[in-house]
């Protein structure tokens, strides 16, 4: 019978469990958290994002992989009378995409780099037989995919009737970085003055954002190396530490509750320094020049107050 002690530990840990995959799947389905509480968009985008940079056969089969995760440490923790044993199963499953390629990777914002290129140099070759540019947008028939969602946004507003400075506004916010607002305020600009050198300001806009694509693609190939050494580190340190807890002689020391509190732990402290190595290896984003869609909100409130 497992005393009273490892019961309130093991509840504790099923909790963390229970949270910790709640608030991954919450995540991924777009669950935003209460502004007054954190940053709205900063905690979600951020995971998001991390999954989003994992190779698509990981990426698309994540939820999948919780799923894996939370059985493997019910099952452990079932087998070995031991809540850690379970939780840390659990994060090693759930955290295996990330331990293969750890520190990030900018493949994706190069992919959506170039995909903007690609949609900017469209435009400016359709712009220059004098077209309309509101009836270039919505009449484009082939956009990256990366930017269907955000571009097809912009389509729908402009058809719905929406005015052209408003829907170019919601652009930005759904571009969300420094290249978006600039984008954005090239073609609000073009409202106010319908000046003829627009499909060259487009071109030249496109030949910006590729150079920005090559030169982040060099600074991406630099990091590999440091990724790999990362990835050979953690999966030994898995390795011994499976061993370890395996061996019945070798896990006596981790069969008592201080010993499963220095499990956790340690188990934080493994997790902790690869989300120290992941953030050190995001590239700062560049400051954005428009305001946000919740900023602009906090602007009206303090006005109207």
């Amino acid at each position: 019978m497992i005393p009273s002690y490892l019961s309130a530990l093991g509840m504790l840990a099923g909790a963390v469990v229970a949270l910790s995959l709640t608030g991954v799947v919450a995540a991924l389905r777009g669950w935003r958290p209460a502004a007054h509480v954190v940053r709205p968009g900063r905690v979600r985008g951020r995971l998001v994002r991390a999954v989003e940079e994992l190779p698509p056969g990981w990426r698309d089969n994540y939820r999948l992989l919780l799923a894996g995760g939370a059985g493997t440490g019910a099952l452990t923790w079932a087998v070995t009378g031991w809540p850690a044993h379970g939780l840390l199963a659990f994060a090693t499953v759930a955290g295996l995409p990330f331990i293969l390629y750890p520190g990030g990777s900018s493949r994706t914002e190069v992919a959506r780099l170039e995909a903007i290129a690609e949609w900017l140099q469209q435009l400016a070759s359709v712009r220059a037989g004098g077209k309309p540019l509101e009836s270039t947008i919505v009449g484009l028939n082939t956009v990256p995919a990366v930017l269907e969602r955000p571009v097809g946004r912009l389509a729908g507003r402009l058809s719905s009737g929406m005015p052209a400075r408003e829907a170019y506004r919601a652009l930005a916010d759904d571009l969300a970085s420094r290249i978006g607002d600039d984008i954005s305020q090239l073609f609000m600009d073009h409202v106010t003055s319908r000046g003829p050198g627009l499909a060259r300001a487009l071109s030249a806009q496109a030949s910006l954002v590729a150079r920005q694509a090559a030169d982040l693609r060099d600074i991406d190939a630099e990091r590999a190396k440091a990724r790999s050494e990362a990835r050979r580190v953690s999966l030994f340190a898995i390795t011994v530490v499976t061993v370890i807890l395996i061996n019945g002689s070798y896990s006596k020391p981790f069969a008592t509750p201080l010993g499963q509190l220095g499990l956790l732990v340690l188990g934080v402290l493994f997790v902790a320094s690869l989300l120290w190595l992941r953030h050190m290896a995001v590239m700062e984003e560049e400051p954005r020049t428009l305001l946000t869609a919740e900023e602009r909100a906090k602007q009206k409130e303090s006005g109207a107050a």
